[in-house]
């Protein structure tokens, strides 16, 4: 098994990634989320990783976060849910939003994601009902305003807790602080300026 790969990204298409590790390009297929993380040609990199073995081809899926290989790995122990399946659902919904979906018993968000049927879609709000866990601790800190998770990059983990990529997340928030003259405003301020951004 690759835990992960480390090196330069040397190229990216839509849905993948190619890693220079060593003088070897190793060509991984990844989120939306993640892809929108990975630099630029030459850019330094490390993605975590989960290879599929099956009898014609060995596959790398590459993520930028250990939470989204871990909702990854959870999705393709559903039955119907191929990896390929589940890069696609965590594009559409990130970690935090698939939490929420499951919870909530939300089908259509499930639906809504291409190659998710019905009745897929109901495997996987049974199956990983009690599996998922919920939002993480310090989101939910974050979000309340919490002193102590104050700054910039808190702002961004909170709208990653709430279903958004991060590099999207991150994007947002630099925009809401360029705009406020107070540098000093609270975390919640942050989150509530870079959500109408989005």
């Amino acid at each position: 098994m690759i835990h992960h790969v480390r090196g330069t990204v040397s190229e990216k298409h839509v849905g993948r990634v190619v890693i220079d590790v060593g003088g070897v390009g190793l060509e991984i297929l990844v989120t939306d989320g993640t892809w929108n993380e990975v630099g630029t040609a030459g850019d330094p990199v490390r993605l975590l990783t989960h290879m599929k073995v099956a009898e014609d081809a060995w596959t790398l899926y590459g993520f930028a976060h250990a939470d989204e290989r871990t909702v990854f790995r959870l999705l393709i122990g559903v039955q119907g849910v191929s990896p390929r399946v589940a890069v696609a659902i965590l594009s559409v919904l990130a970690p935090g939003a698939l939490r929420r979906a499951v919870q909530e018993g939300d089908l259509d968000s499930l639906t809504a994601v291409t190659g998710v049927g019905k009745k897929i879609a109901q495997r996987i709000l049974v199956d990983l009902r009690d599996r998922v866990g919920t939002m993480p601790a310090g989101a939910a800190r974050v979000v309340s305003g919490d002193p102590e998770a104050a700054g910039p990059d808190a702002a961004v983990d909170a709208l990653v807790a709430l279903g958004y990529p991060r590099g999207q997340a991150r994007e947002a928030v630099h925009a809401a602080r360029d705009a406020d003259s107070d540098a000093e405003s609270p975390v919640e301020t942050i989150v509530r300026d870079a959500l109408r951004r989005i």
